[in-house]
């Protein structure tokens, strides 16, 4: 994710939510990067998410790299976060009941969605609700032609399609289906302006609360 537009989207993203879950003293706060590797930013048992903790964070980034591994992120995010309630759970023993959050911010691509799938019913089973916001970076190309910038939203991630082979009546055939039908994350969102951010992350906790609360 380095195209310019999408790059500043994610980092005003970025900024507003770890400034709103920190002021809204939702919990501890972690941050982590990823790309063909994921590492931690700053941890739970770091020092308290400050602004100028926050700023430090922001300048680890760099969107530059030419991979994402969603898997990977996803796994290292269960394993910190596991390893956060434990932590708690030696002074609380309510902790091992608390659900956890994860916001997810990229451009939502990712491979594999089954296997992946799988891995988002492991962090649900342990408590784990993962959010994805898609900063929709499909919709500003700085190669878009005359008939794109006319109707942006065919470079959207909305629009976008994908080709996989099946197996029909034991015949393999090739299937086009649209990017998002088989997105594996329950809840997501996509986002093509910081201004709906207030907004979205608002709906975001407050399905949280509710889901945690019904079970």
């Amino acid at each position: 994710m380095s195209e310019g537009h999408s790059v500043h989207l994610a980092y005003e993203t970025l900024a507003l939510v770890t400034k709103a879950l920190s002021r809204l003293e939702v919990g501890d706060v972690g941050v982590v990067r990823f790309g063909k590797a994921v590492e931690v930013l700053h941890g739970f048992d770091g020092a308290p998410f400050s602004d100028a903790e926050g700023a430090k964070v922001l300048g680890a980034f760099g969107f530059d790299q030419t991979a994402t591994n969603v898997f990977s992120l996803i796994e290292t995010s269960i394993k910190v976060l596991t390893e956060a309630r434990e932590k708690k759970s030696m002074s609380s023993s309510s902790a091992a009941e608390l659900w956890q959050l994860e916001i997810i911010i990229s451009d939502g691509i990712c491979q594999d969605h089954e296997r992946l799938r799988a891995l988002l019913r492991k962090a649900e089973e342990q408590r784990i609700m993962i959010v994805f916001v898609i900063v929709d970076s499909l919709h500003r190309s700085t190669a878009s032609t005359s008939a794109a910038a006319h109707n942006p939203s065919q470079n959207s991630i909305l629009s976008m399609n994908q080709v996989s082979y099946k197996n029909i009546n034991g015949r393999m055939e090739l299937m086009m289906e649209r990017y998002l039908d088989t997105f594996p994350f329950e809840y997501y969102v996509v986002l093509r302006n910081v201004e709906a951010l207030p907004e979205v992350l608002s709906g975001t906790l407050k399905q949280f609360f509710e889901r945690s609360s019904e079970l």
